[in-house]
């Protein structure tokens, strides 16, 4: 039965098969990388505009169905109006879009809806036009879509699909022009009607943030991990790196053949016109082969220096046949020398210059001996020994692992058991060996591995003296890590690069796909602070190379990565180079991926590395963005510092509506602020605690014997709890009793507030239904009121008001209803310092 052939596409009515998909875009086109066409009806691949790291090769293509061609034709023309925003004939029949074309990576998913828009309408029996549809065909092929899915932004990215294809109706083949079926309503407002639920606020940014219980333990393990961890994770790299090379002078494998046969021709040619070579042969009859005859494979391994021994076999074919003819030629001259069998294998201080199989030239079963006798001696040595009975004897030794560390790995090609079987029982020097390791054993010089057949030697563990010390939660230090294995160290580099990505893509506002297109020697100084320099791709399509300032430790985390990267030009990429037929790998990590690795991993070895565990948070790259920013919106002309960081700057202004979304403080947020607050004016009042444990009078003013009351108080809670007696010497205990005396202390310049609303004299300048919420700073008298107390660090404020208005009293211009006014204000301030002049033991 043959196939039926694929239907012919479509031409367009609106645009010709010979255009460049990517021509009215504004786009920077790569050189040498082909533009694809758009009568090109499968697959239109984008890297001729350059692929973002962040992006998989699949998510940077359009792959057109072939099955139905006006499908094919429609879709064609859907993707290609999108990528051309400013084209005639868009102009020409009045589609007017944004002059910034939407990425490849939101066009090309909003086609695929446009497909299921088209094949949910064929299921129902619905015209192909989708301008025929009305109104309620396409409530319900909303209401169908919520079904289908969970999420009101899914939904409305599926709303603002349809309401694209509306609006290029006019140059889509086969569909009619139609009134918009939801009146203009905005997108998120007809998703959420899908679901019953209210749409959010234009307002408000969708994006939440970190919760501060996450953020705060998830970037102090990051900062941990590249500030202290990555120097020895990079020296054992380097440790296991020499491990896994060959030793200097290990043989070549026999089995290995040239790669081209020619090659072989010429080291033949070349051996037989050296001076001195002779053929060897057989010095008497062995078998079917008589004296005489040539050592073929003896002399296969001389002349390739050991790389093969079929130079001259006998294939039937007729290279080797030449090969023996040469050889045969020159035994005719007198070329011979008469060897014995051994000697032609390389035994003996007349064998050929060559290496056997298995063996290596001159290693003889004393240096062996003294090899494992050397390894035993080193006092940091220990024995890897079997956990269980599974793949051998709990308890007795490794014999592949042991021998891999005393002879590094054998050679390609070479028997894999070879160095083990320098330990075989069978022999009385193998068995020797055998026991001075078991004795090693039974001196409790062994360590149990778990030796699984993926991990083989790579599980055994390297002890760690010299790992740097953390500072557990009890207080006590210790290494980090006692002991590590190759296996732990590939664990200890994933998360080091993890680390990396989670406190540049917190610290520095970047968009994920901006953190992944990082290259290397990117930190610069611009307009004199550090900065980073990357490539934008959002919503530009000319891709420029912006900066974003940075600090110092962000430039410190870019320096690691640089030495944990292999990549040529980027920093983020795969662990390790490629190997075999692959040769080149695409920059670029899953970065939900990479971060739920971070978090999973920081809790799994909490314990072990002396750092916090991270509470369970959805967590994603561009949630970095907006915690990061509502934090720095609490500093003076932050909108203008977020909106050059954020790369929000429209033409007219440094920052917009979203830069203030961005910022826009959260309920977590607001209350870990409050907490801040507290513990800050806790830290404060621990000097005063201390003065006042020395019997002095820490404060003046209206308030202070409350002050004193709560420290009073503090102290003899201190004093008669046994369990806090003996943390006395751990600040964050008298913090924390500090914190929780006095709840409602604000921190001043002037003086110190104890705020207490039925008590504060700035309450009676607010209406009454906002009294009782803050104090009111602009109308504080805090020489009056029953909540303000002054310390010795408010002294010289109060000490140059009174000189101030002592000046001031003194001007005979002053009218007498302003010097009354200066004399009184002037007596509240000189109760004030006189009270500080005073102040002694209480």
């Amino acid at each position: 039965m043959m196939a039926r052939p694929a239907a012919q596409p479509l031409a367009s009515s609106a645009f010709r098969d010979d255009e460049k998909v990517f021509s009215h875009g504004g786009y920077q086109l790569l050189d040498d990388i082909p533009v694809p066409l758009f009568g090109e009806p499968h697959r239109w691949p984008a890297d001729c505009i350059g692929r973002p790291a962040s992006r998989k090769p699949g998510e940077w293509r359009f792959v057109f169905p072939l099955e139905d061609p006006l499908i094919n034709l429609q879709l064609r023309e859907y993707c290609f109006a999108l990528l051309n925003p400013s084209h005639p004939v868009l102009r020409k029949f009045l589609i007017f879009l944004p002059a910034v074309p939407p990425s490849v990576a939101t066009i090309r998913p909003s086609m695929l809806e446009i497909r299921k828009v088209m094949d949910w309408g064929r299921e129902q029996g619905l015209p192909t036009d989708l301008g025929l549809w009305d109104p309620e065909d396409w409530h319900a092929e909303i209401t169908h879509k919520a079904s289908q899915v969970d999420g009101v932004k899914t939904v409305a990215f599926h709303v603002t699909a349809i309401r694209r294809l509306r609006q290029l109706a006019p140059v889509l083949t086969g569909i009619s022009a139609f009134d918009d079926p939801w009146g203009g309503e905005p997108a998120s407002k007809v998703a959420a009607k899908a679901y019953d639920e209210e749409a959010p606020s234009r307002d408000t940014l969708a994006t939440p943030a970190i919760p501060p219980e996450t953020w705060w333990p998830l970037l102090r393990g990051a900062w941990t991990y590249i500030h202290t961890f990555a120097p020895d994770i990079f020296r054992w790299r380097e440790h296991f790196a020499q491990q896994r090379e060959a030793p200097v002078g290990q043989p070549r494998s026999t089995k290995a053949r040239p790669v081209d046969p020619r090659e072989t021709d010429v080291l033949l040619e070349k051996w037989l016109t050296t001076p001195g070579n002779a053929v060897p042969v057989h010095e008497v009859d062995f078998l079917t082969t008589k004296a005489g005859t040539p050592m073929w494979t003896a002399l296969s391994k001389m002349i390739t220096d050991g790389r093969t021994m079929n130079v001259f076999a006998d294939n039937q074919s007729e290279r080797p046949r030449k090969r023996r003819a040469t050889v045969l030629a020159a035994i005719s001259e007198g070329r011979v020398k008469t060897v014995t069998a051994s000697v032609g294998r390389g035994k003996g201080t007349t064998a050929p210059r060559y290496i056997a199989p298995g063996t290596s030239t001159g290693v003889t079963q004393e240096q062996l001996d003294d090899d494992v006798r050397r390894w035993l001696a080193n006092p940091d040595t220990v024995v890897p020994v079997y956990v269980t009975d599974e793949q051998g004897k709990a308890g007795e030794p490794i014999w592949a692992m042991a021998a891999r560390m005393i002879w590094g790995p054998t050679p390609p090609g070479v028997n894999r058991h070879r160095n083990t079987r320098r330990f075989d029982p069978r022999n009385r020097s193998g068995a020797e060996r055998a026991r001075l390791v078991m004795q090693a054993v039974a001196d409790g010089r062994g360590i149990p591995v778990e030796s699984d057949l993926w991990g083989g030697w790579r599980a055994y563990p390297l002890q760690c003296p010299d790992a740097a010390h953390i500072q557990r939660a009890d207080g006590t230090t210790a290494p980090w890590r006692t002991q590590i294995s190759d296996v732990e160290l590939a664990f200890e580099l994933h998360m080091l690069r993890a680390a990396i990505y989670v406190f540049v893509a917190a610290f520095s506002l970047m968009r994920d796909s901006e953190v992944q297109e990082i290259q290397r020697d990117a930190v610069r100084t611009y307009y004199g602070s550090p900065a980073v320099r990357s490539r934008k791709t959002k919503l530009d399509p000319t891709r420029p190379e912006p900066y974003w300032w940075i600090i110092e430790p962000v430039a410190e985390a870019l320096a690691v990565l640089e030495e944990l990267s292999w990549h040529p030009t980027h920093l983020f990429a795969t662990l390790r180079p490629p190997t075999g037929k692959q040769t080149h790998t695409e920059p670029g990590i899953h970065s939900d991926a990479e971060i739920d690795f971070f978090i999973n991993g920081i809790n799994t070895i909490a314990h072990r590395h002396g750092l916090a565990k991270i509470p369970p948070a959805h967590v994603r790259s561009h949630m970095f963005r907006k915690t990061m920013a509502q934090l720095a919106g609490r500093e003076p002309d932050s909108e203008i510092a977020l909106g050059l960081q954020l790369k929000h700057a429209a033409r007219r202004a440094l920052a917009n509506r979203t830069t203030q979304a961005y910022a826009q403080m959260d309920a977590s947020w607001a209350k870990e602020f409050d907490t801040e607050l507290q513990q800050a004016a806790a830290r404060k009042l621990v000097d005063l605690l201390r003065g006042r444990q020395r019997g002095e009078r820490v404060a003046v003013g209206p308030g202070a014997a409350r002050l004193h009351a709560g420290l009073d108080k503090v102290i003899d809670t201190l004093d008669n709890n046994p369990q806090l007696r003996a943390q006395i010497a751990d600040q964050r205990v008298e913090e924390t009793l500090l914190a929780a005396e006095f709840p409602n202390l604000h921190l001043g310049t002037i003086n110190h507030c104890m705020f207490d609303a039925p008590q504060a004299e700035c309450q009676g300048e607010l209406p009454e239904d906002q009294r009782g919420l803050a104090p009111l700073l602009g109308a504080c008298q805090p020489a009056r009121c029953r909540n303000s107390t002054i310390t010795r660090t408010h002294a010289p404020f109060w000490v140059a008001e009174e000189d101030d208005l002592t000046a001031r009293a003194k001007n005979p211009r002053l009218s007498p209803p302003n010097r009354e006014a200066v004399l009184v204000r002037l007596a509240d301030v000189q109760r004030i310092t006189r009270a500080l002049e005073e102040e002694g033991t209480a």
